[in-house]
């Protein structure tokens, strides 16, 4: 038996992200995706780098994206916001979606500065990601957003407002 290499491991890391990355929504590939990511999960240290460099790429996969939160790390927050910003509509969701699950202050300061951005989507998901975070500290940049040109928008954040408990929205 010969002793694994760092080539073996990177390999392991490439089959498993592709997993994870599989793009079909039927029940086995979403069971599969998850051992992916438990798997990635177990294997942090050497996993975190390759999946964040997916993420950091223009127009990421919507699963990578989603995945990255779960590893927990406030350095995944630049990446997390330039998808926000930049990447296509149903992206964007995901992107604000990862940044609540963060749950670090930089994450809610990203959502934040989202909320001051000229796509319509990038706003309704950034106010989405701020009432998915919980955090009241966001009240004041969503009072702040309250004067939203589209109305659509205006009632997202009116109701990650509410959500959070605001006196105003």
């Amino acid at each position: 038996m010969r002793p694994s290499s760092s080539s073996d491991a990177g390999d392991e890391i490439d089959r498993q992200l592709q997993r994870l990355l599989a793009p079909s929504g039927d029940a086995q590939y979403q069971r599969v995706r998850g051992e992916a990511l438990d798997w990635l999960l177990a294997h942090a240290d050497d996993a975190y780098p390759r999946l964040l460099a997916i993420v950091d790429a223009t127009e990421p996969p919507a699963l990578a994206v989603l995945a990255l939160a779960e590893f927990r790390r406030a350095d995944a927050v630049p990446a997390l916001e330039r998808v926000l910003n930049e990447s296509a509509d149903p992206t964007v969701v995901m992107a604000s979606t990862a940044l609540a699950k963060l749950n670090v202050p930089s994450a809610r300061a990203a959502l934040e500065r989202a909320l001051r951005a000229e796509r319509d989507q990038v706003v309704a998901s950034a106010a989405d990601g701020l009432g998915e975070l919980g955090d009241p500290e966001a009240c004041g940049a969503l009072a702040a957003a309250r004067r939203h040109p589209s109305p659509d928008v205006r009632a997202r954040i009116r109701e990650a407002a509410i959500l959070l408990g605001c006196t105003e929205g």
